[in-house]
């Protein structure tokens, strides 16, 4: 049960954002062996499983961003809505959360979970792995959490979000450090922090701030630089 945990969060975002090559091969096999493996039950309950919140810290997470009401927040590869929903809460009926993700049916669980808690402003969205299909300027904050290493051609989709990003918007980053954990994918899958530094940068964002409150992973928050 301790294996498939650790292949959940692999999972985490319920993306088949890939990286390039052999390993690219190598992850799409993984993901297509997994999904076949588990049904969409299984993988809600296992994204939520309430021992994540020991490590993932997401109340934390969510109040150290200072999202307020009226905000619109774009979740990219929400999965079930675990932070979506928290931010939903956060933005209030003036703001909105766009949780973002390529799997059908976890988009049709964030849905069902929306209307089940009342979250009229919480909309799944059903993206493509190169296009998160968000509008030019339409975001206050982009979050992505264990997902950046997924995608597959990082340079075009951040350019895309950054046209989703409203001037003096933020986009924030968490992901796997380099080093040996419980939890997250094998080393060899990570993206290291000074790399995903570069290439944001590199996009056109500045790195404001970083938090340390994580104990796997980095916490990045970039803004536009315009």
């Amino acid at each position: 049960m301790k294996k498939i945990k650790r292949m959940a969060i692999l999972m985490l975002p319920t993306v088949m954002f890939m990286c390039h090559g052999m390993a690219e091969a190598t992850l799409k096999s993984a993901v297509s062996n997994f999904y076949s493996r588990n049904s969409p039950d299984t993988l809600i309950r296992l994204y939520e499983d309430p021992g994540r919140q020991e490590w993932q810290k997401p109340m934390q997470v969510v109040d150290l961003l200072s999202v307020k009401p009226g905000d619109a927040v774009a979740d990219i590869g929400a999965g079930t809505g675990y932070f979506s929903v928290l931010f939903a809460k956060k933005t209030g009926d003036s703001g909105m959360v766009y949780a973002v993700d390529i799997d059908r049916n976890m988009v049709e669980y964030v849905k069902q979970r929306a209307e089940r808690e009342g979250l009229s402003n919480l909309r799944a969205i059903l993206a493509k792995a190169d296009d998160p299909m968000l509008a030019e300027d339409s975001t206050d904050l982009v979050f992505i959490c264990n997902t950046y290493m997924f995608i597959e051609d990082r340079e075009s989709y951040l350019a895309r979000l950054k046209d989703a990003i409203k001037k003096n918007g933020r986009l924030v980053i968490i992901s796997y450090n380099l080093i040996d954990s419980p939890e997250g994918p094998p080393i060899h899958t990570r993206i290291s922090k000074k790399i995903t530094v570069s290439e944001v940068e590199k996009a056109g964002f500045v790195l404001e701030k970083e938090h340390f409150i994580l104990p796997y992973q980095h916490f990045l928050i970039f803004t536009r630089r315009d």
